[in-house]
C-alpha cells in the first residue's frame, strides 16, 4: 500500500487500520465489503451526532420557553 492508495481515502472518516484492512482485503468484492463495513461505522457516528444535536435543540427550546413564560 503506497501513499497514492491511502490518499484516495482522505476525508472519508476512515481510520488508518480500516484503510489497511480495505487495501489488504484482496479481491474487489472483499474490498467493497470492507468499505461497506467502514461505511456502517461512519453512519453510526452520524446518527449519534444527530441524537446529540436533537438533545441540544431540545435544551434550547426548553430554555426559550422558560424565558417566555
Amino acid at each position: 500500500m503506497d501513499n497514492r492508495d491511502i490518499n484516495q481515502f482522505t476525508g472519508t472518516g476512515l481510520k488508518e487500520d480500516e484503510i489497511r484492512k480495505v487495501m489488504d482485503a484482496g479481491d474487489r468484492a472483499a474490498r467493497i465489503r470492507a468499505l461497506r463495513t467502514c461505511r456502517l461505522r461512519v453512519l453510526d457516528e452520524v446518527h449519534k451526532k444527530q441524537q446529540e444535536l436533537d438533545r441540544l435543540d431540545f435544551c434550547i427550546r426548553q430554555i426559550s420557553e422558560n424565558v417566555k413564560a
